[in-house]
C-alpha cells in the first residue's frame, strides 16, 4: 500500500514540486523516496538547549495517525500512567485514515478516509471512533481538514487523481458541497491554517518550490509571505490566530519557522528548530504554549513535543508503529 502511494506522490512532485496531497495523510512519497538523502545529509549544528525544568505535558492527549502490521488507524496516546503513557487504538478500518484533527466546536475528529471507490474523503469521528458524517467530491480527493474556530467551515484540499493537480476551498459542515478558492487559473495550492474568520494561510506552487501566502476569503486578495525553497505546513493556534509556524525545507534540510505577522509583505519569521536533518509536520497545542512536530532522529521520525517558553523537548514514547503521521493535542 505504501509502495502505491509512493509511486503517485512522487508522480505528483515531479509535475508540481509541492506535496499538498491527501495521499500525503501518509506521507509514504516523501520518506521511502527522499530518506536516504536525509540521512546521508550532515547535522546541522542544534540550537543552545533552554534551562532545566521540571516537565509536564499539557493537559488533555496526542491525537495522531499511525501504522500497524501494514494498516493506517487513528490512535490517542494519554500520558499517564507515567512515564510511558498507554495508547488507545480510535480507529480499526479496512480503509487508512490520516490528517486527524479536533474540532471542538462540535467534539468531532476530523480525518481523511480513503472510500472504498478508491477516492478520499473527509470523515468526521465521534471520541468513540464510529463515523458521524462522510463527504466525498465526484472531482477527486478531498484531505488536509482544518475546521474553523468560529463557525461550520472546514478548510479542505482537492487534488484532481488523473492531472495531480491540487486546489486549496472549504466546505460547510454538514452541508458539503467543495467550493474552490481561486480558480484553475491560480497555482496549485495546498495546505491551510485559519488566521481570523476572513484571513488563512494557504501554500500555493511557486517557479522555485512553494510559497506560503496570506489570503483574504472576502476579497480574494492574496500576498506571498515567504518565498524562495519550499515553504508549507503552516499552523496556527486550534482556536484561531498565533502563534504561527510552517515548515521550511531548502536543500537537505528542513527546519520549523515561526512566522511574525506584519501589516505588509513578507512577515517576519525565525527559525524555531534547526532541523536535524529533517522536522516537519508542526502543530500547536491548544495553550498556545507548545508545539509538536515530526523529527528524523536516529534513522526514524519521532513525534516530539517543544515548550515555546525555553525551548525544552520531550520526545513522545510510541512505540510498536512502524510509521508515525500527523500528530495533534488535544483536550476532549
Amino acid at each position: 500500500m505504501l509502495r502505491t502511494l509512493s509511486r503517485v506522490l512522487l508522480t505528483f512532485l515531479a509535475r508540481t514540486r509541492l506535496v499538498p496531497l491527501p495521499i500525503l495523510m501518509l506521507a509514504a512519497g516523501l520518506l521511502m523516496g527522499g530518506l536516504a538523502d536525509l540521512r546521508a545529509a550532515p547535522p546541522e549544528a542544534e540550537p543552545a538547549p533552554g534551562p532545566r525544568s521540571p516537565f509536564s505535558y499539557p493537559a488533555g492527549r496526542l491525537l495522531f495517525s499511525g501504522e500497524r502490521n501494514g494498516q493506517w488507524d487513528l490512535y490517542q496516546w494519554v500520558p499517564e500512567p507515567g512515564p510511558h503513557g498507554t495508547i488507545v487504538p480510535l480507529t480499526r478500518t479496512p480503509e487508512p485514515e490520516g490528517n486527524p484533527v479536533w474540532w471542538p466546536r462540535h467534539r468531532l475528529i476530523l480525518c481523511s478516509r480513503r472510500q472504498p471507490d478508491g477516492r478520499w474523503g473527509l470523515v468526521a469521528l465521534r471520541l468513540d471512533g464510529t463515523t458521524a458524517w462522510t463527504l466525498t467530491d465526484p472531482l477527486g480527493n478531498l484531505g488536509w481538514p482544518q475546521p474553523s474556530p468560529w463557525d461550520d467551515r472546514i478548510l479542505a484540499v482537492r487534488e484532481d487523481p488523473v492531472t495531480g493537480f491540487t486546489q486549496p476551498g472549504w466546505c460547510v459542515f454538514p452541508d458539503g458541497g467543495f467550493q474552490p478558492i481561486g480558480g484553475t487559473e491560480d497555482p496549485a495550492g495546498g495546505q491551510m491554517a485559519w488566521i481570523a474568520p476572513d484571513e488563512i494561510l494557504v501554500t500555493r506552487v511557486s517557479p522555485q518550490g512553494s510559497d506560503l501566502c496570506h489570503r483574504l476569503l472576502s476579497t480574494g486578495e492574496e500576498r506571498p509571505l515567504v518565498q524562495g525553497g519550499r515553504n508549507w505546513l503552516p499552523a496556527a493556534a486550534p482556536s484561531g490566530g498565533p502563534p504561527f509556524f510552517f515548515t521550511r525545507r531548502v536543500g537537505q534540510t528542513g527546519s520549523i519557522f515561526s512566522l511574525r505577522p506584519r501589516p505588509d509583505a513578507p512577515w517576519d519569521y525565525d527559525p524555531c528548530t534547526l532541523g536535524r536533518p529533517y522536522d516537519w509536520q508542526p502543530a500547536v497545542t491548544p495553550d498556545r504554549e507548545g508545539l509538536l512536530f515530526l523529527s528524523l532522529r536516529d534513522g526514524r521520525f519521532r513525534v516530539v513535543w517543544r515548550r515555546l517558553d525555553d525551548g525544552h523537548e520531550q520526545e513522545i514514547p510510541l512505540t510498536g508503529f512502524t510509521g508515525i503521521y500527523h500528530p495533534t493535542w488535544f483536550v476532549p
